[in-house]
């Protein structure tokens, strides 16, 4: 026994598999039985179910294939049906959805029709992956059509007051009757082999079933797939679709709107342009302001390297003043302890040995050579990390490092090479000495 999945299905998971693995497994299939419970629906569509002595299957027949069917049976005829198995996931049921229909033993056209898509849809000629996107604006447009046909006046009508001035190649094709199947083969063929044509517009006027017969064929749907550049497929009936409408990579109802799709219209590309023009100039416009008060701001902040070097001056005159400040509030309290310790002496002098009050003396006195010299090496690393900071702020320090200040005769600083024509005067302040030059170019 098969091991059960490490996690259980929900009802809408086992729904989706089991329609996944009947609508992959019977694409189409023919299934032989009896009408029963023949429901037409308002909508169009018919709903009946198919029998046999032994089980029965739901089926539905769409309107538009409806429509293409010439005669419908009725309730208790036996037939044969071409379709495919389609399942409704939320209620867990599924019907045939019927593409063909016939008398039990009967053969006919549409069976023809259907087992030719499902051997070039298994070869995936109507795969949603082949088709290419159509050029915007082609330069050339090519059309397979009868030359005689409306199909060509209706598309040279439509593309002239889209976008006059239009390159139209006609490949001239008979779009019905025998062989024409053939000649728009060859005519797809001789657009692609001419090179010129960067869409090509393929089909007729309207018509009956059997008039489009020629795009159901074969040889056509290859050809159309087999096309260097984009087809869009122009058969003018809205209700029936041919096989040349799936495998093409556009399809349009009818030749118009065909020539419409193919090329876009000039007045609304002019209109398009001149908006986006007013967008582009208005985004500009908010940019170059957006820049200007980010300069005005930046300038404002900006000071002149000589202000710099005052304050930097001035702040160091200010450090060097509190240092001296300190250092005498530091000597003034030894100077308290020494003549404490003196007056003591003295006392100690008169009540005890003199040696011992000599020794002591000796010991604070290189106590305080001893705490004197540590104050004043600890001011000394403070004034150098003071120095040290002052440098790398000083705009001195940047000169130091080869850059240069360029200042004009009035004293402000030169920004752009452009404001200062050949024979101007400038001052150039280095890190040591300042040159006057001349400019030349």
């Amino acid at each position: 026994m098969d091991a059960l999945p490490k996690r259980p299905l929900s009802v809408s998971q086992l729904n989706e598999e089991i329609r996944a693995l009947l609508e992959e497994g019977y694409p189409y299939l023919q299934v032989r039985g009896e009408i029963a419970d023949w429901k037409p629906a308002p909508s169009g569509h018919v709903y009946f179910a198919l029998i046999d002595p032994q089980a029965r299957i739901r089926a539905v027949i769409w309107k538009t294939t409806r429509l293409r069917i010439p005669t419908l049976p009725r309730s208790g005829d036996a037939v044969v049906v071409t379709g495919r198995i389609s399942v409704y996931p939320p209620r867990g049921e599924y019907q045939l959805v019927v593409e063909g229909i016939k008398s039990d033993g009967a053969g006919d056209e549409r069976e023809r029709l259907l087992a030719l898509h499902a051997r070039l849809s298994a070869e995936g000629l109507f795969a949603p992956a082949r088709k290419r996107a159509l050029p915007l604006l082609p330069r050339a447009i090519g059309v397979v059509t009868s030359a005689s046909g409306a199909a060509i006046h209706d598309i040279t009508r439509t593309l002239a007051r889209r976008f006059p001035g239009f390159c139209l190649l006609l490949a001239h094709a008979r779009v019905q009757g025998a062989g024409a199947d053939e000649e728009i083969a060859r005519a797809l063929r001789r657009l692609a082999a001419d090179g010129r044509a960067e869409v090509i517009l393929c089909g007729r006027g309207g018509g009956s079933a059997d008039d489009l017969a020629a795009f159901n064929s074969e040889i056509v749907v290859r050809a159309i797939a087999d096309s260097p550049v984009p087809v869009i497929s122009a058969v003018g009936h809205e209700i029936d679709v041919t096989l040349a409408d799936l495998v093409a990579d556009a399809r349009a109802s009818t030749p118009t709107a065909a020539a419409e799709l193919a090329m876009a219209e000039k007045s609304l590309l002019v209109e398009r342009l001149s908006r986006l023009r007013e967008r582009l100039a208005l985004a500009m416009r908010g940019v170059l302001r957006s820049r200007r008060e980010k300069g005005v701001a930046l300038a404002s902040r900006l000071t002149h390297p000589r202000r710099r070097i005052d304050q930097d001056r001035l702040r160091c005159d200010a450090l060097q003043e509190r240092l001296h400040g300190a250092m005498r509030m530091v000597l003034a309290r030894w100077d308290k302890e020494v003549a404490f310790r003196a007056e003591r002496l003295n006392q100690w002098g008169r009540g005890r040995p003199l040696a011992l009050r000599v020794a002591r003396l000796v010991y604070l006195e290189q106590l305080l050579i001893r705490r004197m010299r540590q104050e004043l090496a600890l001011h000394r690393e403070r004034a150098r990390l003071a120095e040290v900071r002052l440098l790398a702020i000083s705009p001195l320090g940047v000169l130091a490092r080869g850059y240069a200040l360029v200042r004009d005769e009035q004293g402000g600083l030169a920004r752009r090479a452009g404001a200062y024509p050949a024979g101007s005067r400038l001052r150039v302040t280095l890190a040591e000495g300042e040159l006057r030059v001349v400019v030349t170019g």
